[in-house]
């Protein structure tokens, strides 16, 4: 899940300690805004440094900020408020605010808050000199309004600014998790909200496939009855060609063709007697033999008698 941007901002700011107002910052290895310049701390820069760590952990309206320490009050009467107690981890911490608003002496990120009102924070150009200056930790010191305590960067604390952020700081993947977690816990646990979302659902299936898909009002059901009836109809005209093909082959002679090949040899005796108008005898005896050999096909035959 996202972390919370006031961990964001002090984590950011940590990185930075013992850092000068001409870097390298652990970022892109540049400065802190218009903090340097020629390699030489061009203003005092703890604002620059504040709105630089804001600016990193994507706080939103920080074209509000600008080098002047009390650009960040302005920023709260703008965006959030300025608030005189219950401090924040990330919140600017405002020192020696004047009664216009408009100059102070000092803004750090505050970056712990401990039981009793004690703040730990860091600030940049904090030292005897700017181009000695370096980004610090301060703390734990009273972090009681208008307090000027022991171990406090300078004083008196005139105000708390918290930085506005994004209304869903939550990546999509985080809130699809969210949503399908509370949904599931909802029906497992509650039936009339199981009844509920099947009810939903069939409310979202009936509203796509009675949505007109084109101009001439076809649906999604009917797309799909149009398919089903296709589908059973060119079954059908198979199932035709099928019973065609087989009274078709049912028709149709059967020709397969016959071959044989032999040697016949034939001896015969024919003895008669006839008897007509008047009286005729006669006995006749034949004799005979034959021998061949041939081939018959398909109905032809060929007979070569012995010579």
């Amino acid at each position: 899940m996202a972390r919370p941007i006031g961990e964001k901002i002090a984590a950011i700011a940590r990185r930075e300690l013992g850092n000068g107002a001409c870097g390298p910052n652990t970022v892109d290895g540049g400065d802190y805004g218009d903090s340097c310049k020629n390699h030489h701390a061009a203003e005092p820069w703890c604002a620059d440094f504040a709105k630089w760590v804001w600016c990193q952990a994507k706080v939103l309206h920080t074209g509000k900020l600008n080098a002047a320490a009390a650009s960040f009050a302005a920023y709260g009467n703008a965006y959030s408020k300025v608030r005189h107690r219950n401090p924040k981890v990330g919140d600017a911490v405002v020192f020696g605010l004047n009664k216009k608003g408009d100059s102070a002496a000092h803004v750090a990120i505050v970056v712990r808050v401990l039981p009793g009102g004690k703040i730990v924070s860091i600030g940049g150009n904090e030292g005897p000199s700017d181009d000695t200056s370096k980004v610090s930790r301060d703390g734990p010191y009273d972090g009681t309004f208008d307090s000027f305590g022991v171990g406090a960067p300078n004083g008196p604390i005139s105000g708390y600014i918290s930085p506005v952020e994004d209304d869903m700081p939550f990546t999509k993947n985080e809130i699809r998790s969210l949503v399908q977690e509370g949904v599931a816990a909802a029906v497992k646990k509650d039936v009339p909200t199981q009844k509920e979302i099947v009810k939903l659902v069939k409310q979202a299936v009936q509203a796509e496939l009675t949505t007109a898909l084109d101009s001439t009002g076809t649906t999604a059901a009917k797309g799909a009855k149009a398919a089903v009836d296709a589908d059973a109809a060119l079954s059908g005209i198979i199932t035709q060609l099928d019973n065609l093909k087989t009274q078709v082959a049912a028709l149709m002679p059967a020709t397969a063709p016959t071959t044989s090949t032999g040697t016949t040899t034939g001896t015969g005796t024919t003895t008669g007697t006839g008897r007509g108008d008047g009286t005729k005898t006669g006995t006749g005896t034949s004799r005979g033999t034959r021998a061949g050999s041939g081939t018959r096909a398909s109905g032809s035959a060929t007979t070569s008698p012995s010579p």
